[in-house]
C-alpha cells in the first residue's frame, strides 16, 4: 500500500459521514497512488491508497471479533512471509492472522517499512503502529470523541475540522535541528506515532507503548574482522533479496558513492542481468555526481539515467510543492535532488531500492570523523571547560552574537566548548544557532526557547547510551533522530510526490541488529568512515567508488539564493505578512538577511541553512495556517 487515512467518529457521525469523511481524506493524498478504497467499520472507517500491482484492503471476518487492517508500505519478513511464489496473502491477511494468535505481540514477528491500523470490533480498540526505524510517516488527531490518523498530515486536515494553530515550541525545535523531533509536528494537537511503538486507542483514552528499541549489544564471542566482512554481505544480500522478490520490477538510486553503489552492486550480483538506476546532478561541477554515478554503473553494467538541475527561474513554486509534501518547512536541501530523481525514475519503474542510513549505522559522516579526532587532540583547556558547572554560568552571560565579527566569534567558541563533543554536534548542525537565537527571537519566542531548551532531546538520547563510546552515542542519535525525522522524511515524501515506492535495505532488521553489534573501532578505522562496509564491498566495487569522499547531494544552495534570488529571499522574509508572525526581530531580521546576501555572514551569524529554513518556515505558513 502507498497511504493510509482513517477516521474513528463521535456518536453524532453515521457511518456513511465517517466514510465520506475518510474519501476526503484520501482525496488529499491521491498522489501517493492512484488507486483508493475506503473500508466502512461502523463505528470506524478505513482508507488506503494503493497502486493497480498491489493487493487492495482484506478484512477478517469473525462475527463480534470482526477485525480489520490496512498498512502504508510493506512487510518484507514473517511467520507467513510474503514471496511472489505466494500470490492471494496480502500484508493485511498477514498482519490479521499474526494477531488473532500473538495478539498485540505480532509486531515483533513481522519486518518491513510499515505504518498498520488495525481495528478489533470486539474490544472496540484501535492499534497504530509503526515500523521500527520510522522509514513510513503515521500522524494522529484526537479531537473530543473523534479521532484521525493519516499517512500525512494534510489527509488530516482534510478530514477534521481541526482550528489550525502552531507549536511555538515545535517551531523552537525546527530552527535548532532544521526538523521536529517526534512525537511533535507543527501543529499544536497533531502528533507522530513514533517509530517502534504501538499506539492503542480504547474506551476514548491512549496509550503508546515501544514493542522495539536500537540497542547496541556486543556479540557472545570475539570475531574476526573478515567474519565481519562475510556476515555483512550476506546479511545485505538476504535484505536485497527480499525486497527484489516482492518487486521484481524494481530500479535503484545511484549517486556513486559507498552506500547507493553498495545496493547497486548486490542488486546485480542477485539479479545477474541489467537493471536502471537513476541519478540528479548540478550544473555545477562540484555539485554534480552524474559522473560518478556512471563509473559505477559502467563496472556493473547497468542501465543509467541522469538528470541535471539548473537553477530554475519557478524556485518560489518549487520551494513550495516541497514544503506541501513535507507538511512542514525543510532545512534539508538535499530534498531538492531526490524530487527531481524521483520524477525520473518513476517514469521508468515504480520501486527503487535506495541506499539510505549506512552514515548514521555505521559512521559515514565528516562530524562523526572530526569529533572522534576532537576527543583525542582537544587542548586540556577545552576539556576544562566541558562541564555542567561552566555550562551554566556561560549560557547566563548575556551574550548578544548576531554578527560575524572577531568578538562575536570568540563568544561563540567559549560557550559551544563548554557542551560535550556529543552536544556539540548539534550546536555545530543548528539552521539558526542558539547564541543567534537570542539575538534574533522576539521576547515570546525567546521565553520559549529558555523554557524549552532545544538539546532536551538530544541530551534525552544522549542520556540512553551514557556508558557507550562517543562514536556510538553519536550514532545514536543520528539513528534515532536524525534519521526518522529528517532523512526519511525527505525520501519517503519526496518519491511520494510522484507516486514511487523507495525502500532501503538498510532498514532491515536483521542487518540494522548486526550493525550495532560490531565494534566502534571497525566502524570508523583510521579515520576512514563505514570501514567494515567499505572493505566488504572491495571485490564488487572499482577502486574510485570506495575511496571517493562524500558528497551527500548538496547543492550550490548560496549561488541560488544570493546571486539568482536575492529579490525572492526579501520579499518572503521582510514583507509586512512575514514580520507579522512575531518571531523576529523585524530590526535584526533584515541586518541578518542583508548581511548574507553581502555574502558578510557565517554559519553561526546567518548561513543558507537559516535563510532556507526561515523561508520554508514561512512558505509553510502561508500553505497550511493562513490558508
Amino acid at each position: 500500500m502507498s497511504g493510509i487515512s482513517g477516521a474513528f467518529g463521535s456518536p453524532k457521525e453515521t457511518s456513511r459521514e465517517l466514510s465520506e469523511t475518510v474519501d476526503r481524506m484520501l482525496d488529499a493524498i491521491c498522489h501517493r497512488a492512484p488507486l483508493a478504497e475506503v473500508l466502512d467499520m461502523g463505528e470506524i472507517a478505513f482508507g488506503v491508497r494503493f497502486h493497480d500491482f498491489q493487493d487492495p484492503p482484506r478484512v477478517l471476518e469473525g462475527g463480534k471479533e470482526k477485525a480489520a487492517a490496512i498498512i502504508d508500505g510493506a512487510i518484507y519478513n514473517s511467520p507467513f512471509h510474503l514471496t511472489t511464489s505466494s500470490p492471494g496473502c496480502s500484508d493485511a491477511q498477514i498482519i490479521l492472522n499474526l494477531y488473532k494468535q500473538y495478539g498485540d505481540e505480532f509486531l515483533d514477528k513481522i519486518d518491513g517499512s510499515y505504518a498498520i491500523a488495525l481495528w478489533d470490533a470486539g474490544k472496540r480498540r484501535l492499534l497504530l503502529a509503526r515500523d521500527r526505524l520510522g522509514s513510513k510517516p503515521l500522524f494522529y488527531l484526537k479531537s473530543g470523541n473523534a479521532f484521525y490518523f493519516a499517512s500525512e498530515i494534510k489527509s488530516i486536515l482534510a478530514g477534521s475540522n481541526l482550528r489550525k494553530s502552531v507549536n511555538l515550541v515545535a517551531v523552537n525545535d525546527f530552527l535548532s535541528y532544521g526538523y521536529v523531533p517526534n512525537p511533535e509536528t507543527l501543529f499544536a494537537d497533531i502528533y507522530q506515532v513514533r517509530p517502534g511503538h504501538s499506539l492503542i486507542l480504547c474506551d476514548n483514552s491512549i496509550s503508546e507503548t515501544p514493542y522495539w528499541r536500537f540497542k547496541y549489544q556486543r556479540p557472545d564471542r570475539v570475531y574476526t574482522e573478515s567474519e565481519y566482512k562475510e556476515k555483512f554481505i550476506e546479511l545485505l544480500g538476504t535484505a536485497v533479496d527480499r525486497r527484489l522478490r516482492r518487486h521484481p520490477v524494481c530500479g535503484a538510486f545511484l549517486s556513486g558513492g559507498l552506500d547507493t553503489s553498495a545496493v547497486v552492486a548486490v542488486m546485480h550480483k542477485l539479479v545477474g542481468s541489467r537493471f536502471k538506476v537513476f541519478t540528479a546532478g548540478f550544473e555545477e561541477e562540484q555539485f554534480n555526481e552524474t559522473v560518478d554515478a556512471k563509473i559505477v554503473a559502467d563496472h556493473l553494467g547497468l542501465e543509467h539515467f541522469s538528470v541535471t538541475i539548473g537553477f530554475r527561474q519557478d524556485l518560489p513554486q518549487l520551494l513550495e510543492k516541497i514544503v506541501w509534501h513535507h507538511d512542514a518547512p525543510f532545512a534539508d536541501t538535499s530534498a531538492i535532488p531526490s524530487y527531481f530523481a524521483a520524477i525520473l525514475a518513476r517514469e521508468h519503474v515504480p520501486v527503487v531500492l535506495t541506499g539510505d542510513f549506512p552514515d548514521q549505522l555505521i559512521g559515514g559522516s565528516g562530524h562523526h570523523v572530526t569529533t572522534l579526532a576532537r576527543l583525542r587532540s582537544d587542548p586540556a583547556t577545552y576539556r576544562l571547560l566541558r562541564n555542567r558547572f561552566f555550562n551554566r554560568a556561560v549560557t547566563r552571560l548575556p551574550f548578544s552574537a548576531g554578527g560575524a565579527t572577531f568578538s562575536d566569534k570568540i563568544k561563540r567558541m567559549i560557550y559551544r566548548e563548554t557542551f560535550s563533543l556529543e552536544e556539540q554536534r548539534i550546536l555545530l548542525n543548528m539552521p539558526v544557532p542558539e547564541l543567534l537565537k537570542r539575538w534574533l527571537y522576539t521576547p515570546e519566542l525567546r521565553r520559549i526557547n529558555m523554557q524549552h531548551d532545544s538539546m532536551r532531546w538530544a541530551r534525552s538520547l544522549y542520556e540512553e547510551v551514557r556508558d557507550s563510546d562517543l562514536l556510538d552515542k553519536l550514532l545514536y542519535f543520528d539513528s534515532l533522530s536524525y534519521a526518522p525525522d529528517d532523512l526519511m522524511v525527505k525520501v519517503e515524501r519526496m518519491t511520494m510526490a510522484h507516486g514511487l515506492i523507495a525502500l532501503s535495505p538498510f532498514h532491515d532488521r536483521e542487518i540494522v541488529e548486526f550493525i550495532a553489534s560490531i565494534p566502534s573501532a571497525l566502524k570508523i578505522h583510521s579515520g576512514s568512515t563505514k570501514y567494515i562496509m567499505r572493505e566488504a564491498l572491495r571485490p564488487m566495487l572499482p577502486e574510485y567508488t570506495l575511496l571517493k569522499k562524500k558528497k551527500g547531494f548538496d547543492m550550490p544552495l548560496d549561488e541560488w539564493l544570493i546571486k539568482r534570488s536575492a529579490g525572492y529571499v526579501r520579499e518572503l522574509l521582510l514583507d509586512s505578512r512575514s514580520l507579522s508572525r512575531n518571531y523576529f526581530v523585524g530590526k535584526r531580521l533584515t541586518e541578518m538577511v542583508e548581511r548574507f546576501l553581502a555574502e558578510k555572514s557565517d554559519y553561526a551569524s546567518g548561513s543558507a541553512a537559516t535563510i532556507i529554513s526561515l523561508m520554508t518556515l514561512e512558505l509553510w505558513h502561508r500553505l497550511f495556517i493562513d490558508r
